[in-house]
């Protein structure tokens, strides 16, 4: 009976792992698995998912071996023991007549693993970055209280002198809704800081490390700025929709009908797209009215080919947003959806020049019985919300214009690859003998956005020229101080290779810091205080003295000097304090721009994270796909910086702003910043092109321009650069940031990126 259960065990162990695609050496270490989990008190699925989230973190392979199972289980204790040495509280208040079970692990993030290996136990490490960590409960509150941060000798923060950070703008102070500054100074805390041992930041001996690289062939900042300094500006200029406004912005005020409203227009701008890519020839086309005429063949945007997108000059507001025509006027309701409404007639088929095989998903409901293959469009989700998706457990649910809001179960058994998630928009082809299961034959699940063409006499030269470009996701500042020692550093290397463009995203007053959430330690201080003299007064000391290159801020929903909200307007008053518009650019979050020779697109939200934990795949047999860029590879089949529906928790997704999420070209460079291991990756068409249209191939674009050789349209299949910069704080240790070079040149800019990722 025990030799059954424990082959039952095995077994369990081996399919959760399977099913996240992971693979046992041999047997030695699926029983090494067993032993594992049964000792941690884990199920298999839950031993599989630590695990999974641990590979993330570490960029492992998709070997399951026992070194790797024991670091996992090592961590997974350490978690555990600290759970269980906090103090119970009862029903009545006090400790000892609680139930003590043994709680589930958190999921590891990236600030539990910098340094593990200058150590030589996870216990040694565990004391000597706290000591208390050894008998825990005997600390006294003043002992816990957050304390400075010594930082390296030699700079403000180890000296305690107030005049490095306390600079200011000529004629001193921050204006502009700031308010006045006060001078930064140190600052009185509670407990002994002579007695508290260093900080992992201040022993870090891997300042500098360069973690991930890309094109490592071409020359890096140092080259850069030795041959190439630039005094020209790089002027930056948002692509898409119309600025947010902040009083629209709804999230706790939505109504149903709003997020249905929302999900629909998602559905059927998907299914639009695919039959924009499979049209063959057509002339001017028609987007859907306000009547309620939504996908009716012949009145829709998508009779139009995937041409690129024209923004010269002079068609550009002076935020960058293209202006309506009188050939795509913009509704103005307020908080509808910005849908483009065309006034020109609908071109009758003969005149789109179809070419056999067109998909129309929007003729066809999802759930009608079908014996032949259709076309049909909706969107996945589990037949369980909140639950994760399976094979089995996969639903189609058709938009309420073509399919009423009928759902179906979705058959992929007879597809030899597949990428979902909960919210994806699809357009399956396939049968539906029964009317109520779907078998797909063929799943579209990407279609890029058209590349963006610039005009004008300058255009060449611009695409031709160079750009040096630092990226960093906040946090900024230590879990044990508030004095941005980070960002400092950060500064530190700006200075020593200064980049034209310096573009910081958020949180940089983060509400989910220790000492910010539980009031200890800033009860003299508000976030406006933090921000202004921690965040803006380094930074405009660093402004002033590289006058010619340009600050871009770009907040985040844990920002408590923001809205939080997705989408996020942007934080124009700190932008304000820092200099002139042209050389301070407060952008929204999320955001596309053209800057200098790149059409960058970026959003501070963790998309990486939460698609890793809601993604259900199925790879070919032999098949090497790096998971990190396939994952990134759904913002732009999605054409939407956040394709996930149900949000993760804490997004604060506003979906009566969906347009605002909306991915308007084809970026050249992909910021997307998350807690797992950051990385630089050309993300190749080949890792979605499964999923894509069919009949889409790869056009090889002539240099800075929108057409290929041939000058016919350029097909939007191009590769993207993906970067990951990190975070540049995690927890007591520091992070990291991205450099990205551009080497001025004829060749094609994707030819002449080279990208860094450091430790600060």
């Amino acid at each position: 009976m025990a030799a059954a259960t424990g082959h039952n065990q095995q077994t369990a162990l081996e399919r959760a792992f399977a099913s996240k695609s992971y693979k046992f050496g041999d047997s030695a270490s699926v029983a090494r698995a067993q032993q594992l989990a049964q000792q941690l008190h884990l199920s298999a699925e839950s031993f599989a998912n630590q695990y999974d989230s641990f590979a993330l973190i570490s960029d492992w392979s998709m070997d399951v071996t026992a070194q790797r199972l024991k670091m996992v289980a090592d961590y997974l204790e350490s978690e555990q023991r600290k759970e269980n040495s906090r103090p119970r509280v009862g029903p009545g208040g006090t400790g000892g007549s609680a139930i003590k079970a043994v709680p589930q692990a958190a999921k590891p993030t990236w600030e539990d693993l910098p340094d593990k290996l200058e150590y030589p136990t996870p216990s040694a490490k565990r004391q000597a970055l706290d000591p208390n960590a050894v008998n825990p409960g005997t600390a006294s509150k003043e002992e816990t209280a957050i304390k400075p941060s010594t930082g390296r000798p030699g700079t403000a923060a180890a000296t305690g002198t107030p005049q490095a950070a306390a600079r200011q703008l000529p004629g001193g102070g921050l204006s502009q809704g700031w308010g006045t500054s006060t001078p930064m100074g140190t600052r009185p805390v509670t407990g002994t800081p002579s007695t508290q041992p260093p900080s992992a930041f201040a022993l870090r001996a891997n300042q500098g490390q360069v973690v991930a690289v890309l094109h490592e062939h071409l020359p890096g900042p140092a080259t850069y700025c030795q041959l190439h300094q630039r005094g020209a500006n790089v002027p930056i200029r948002p692509l898409g929709q119309p600025a947010l406004d902040a009083g629209g912005l709804l999230f706790m005020m939505e109504v149903l009908e709003t997020k249905v409203h929302a999900l629909d227009e998602r559905i059927m701008d998907f299914a639009e797209s695919l039959t924009a890519a499979t049209r063959r020839t057509a002339s001017s086309g028609t987007s859907r009215t306000q009547n309620g005429a939504a996908g009716t063949p012949g009145c829709s945007a998508s009779a139009c080919p995937p041409t690129p997108v024209s923004m010269p000059n002079s068609m550009l507001a002076p935020g960058g947003t293209p202006l309506p025509t009188a050939q795509a006027a913009v509704t103005s309701t307020p908080g509808a959806i910005h849908t483009p409404v065309s006034v020109t007639t609908a071109p009758t088929t003969a005149e789109r020049g179809e070419a056999p095989g067109v998909a129309e998903p929007l003729q066809h409901s999802v759930a009608d019985m079908s014996h032949q293959p259709v076309w049909v469009a909706g969107r996945v989700l589990a037949e369980t919300e909140g639950a994760p998706l399976n094979a089995e457990s996969l639903l189609l649910e058709g938009c309420r214009d073509a399919s009423g809001g009928a759902r179906v179960r979705l058959d992929v058994s007879c597809l030899p690859a597949y990428r979902l998630f909960p919210g994806q928009s699809v357009c399956a082809y396939g049968l539906n003998p029964t009317g109520g299961k779907f078998i797909a034959q063929r799943l579209v699940t990407h279609v890029p956005p058209p590349p963006l063409a610039l005009t004008g006499p300058d255009a060449a030269a611009v695409r031709q020229s160079g750009l040096s470009l630092v990226v960093a996701a906040g946090p900024y500042c230590l879990t044990e101080e508030l004095l941005y020692s980070p960002l400092e550093e950060l500064l530190s290397y700006c200075t020593a290779q200064p980049p034209d463009v310096l573009l910081l995203l958020g949180p940089f007053v983060d509400s989910e810091h220790p000492g910010v959430a539980a009031g200890g330690g800033i009860a003299d201080r508000t976030a406006d205080s933090l921000m202004r003299e921690e965040v803006l007064r380094r930074l405009a000391g660093w402004r002033s003295d590289h006058p010619s290159a340009t600050v871009a801020l770009m907040p985040a929903v844990r920002d408590l000097t923001a809205l939080p909200v997705l989408p996020q307007p942007s934080m124009t008053a700190a932008a304000q304090a820092l200099g002139p518009p042209d050389k301070a650019v407060a952008l929204q979050n999320p955001s596309t721009v053209s800057m200098g020779p790149l059409v960058v697109a970026g959003c501070s939200a963790d998309v990486l994270k939460a698609l890793s934990a809601s993604e259900h795949s199925r790879v070919p047999p032999g098949t090497a796909v790096e998971r990190l860029p396939a994952l990134a590879s759904h913002v732009l089949g999605q054409r939407s910086f956040y394709p996930l529906y149900p949000a993760a928790p804490g997004t604060c997704l506003d979906t009566s702003h969906y347009s605002q999420l909306q991915l308007p070209v084809m970026p050249d460079v992909l910021l997307m910043p998350s807690d797992l291991a950051p990385f630089a990756k050309v993300l190749q068409p080949a890792a979605w092109m499964a999923g894509g249209p069919p009949g889409l191939e790869v056009a090889a674009a002539a240099p800075g321009s929108g057409k290929s050789a041939a000058g016919a349209p350029a097909v939007s299949a191009a590769p993207v650069v993906v970067i990951n910069p990190g975070r540049l704080s995690r927890g007591t240790a520091g992070g990291t940031f991205a450099h990205v070079v551009v080497s001025p040149g004829g060749a094609p800019v994707l030819e002449r990126i080279r990208a860094e990722v450091k430790r600060v």
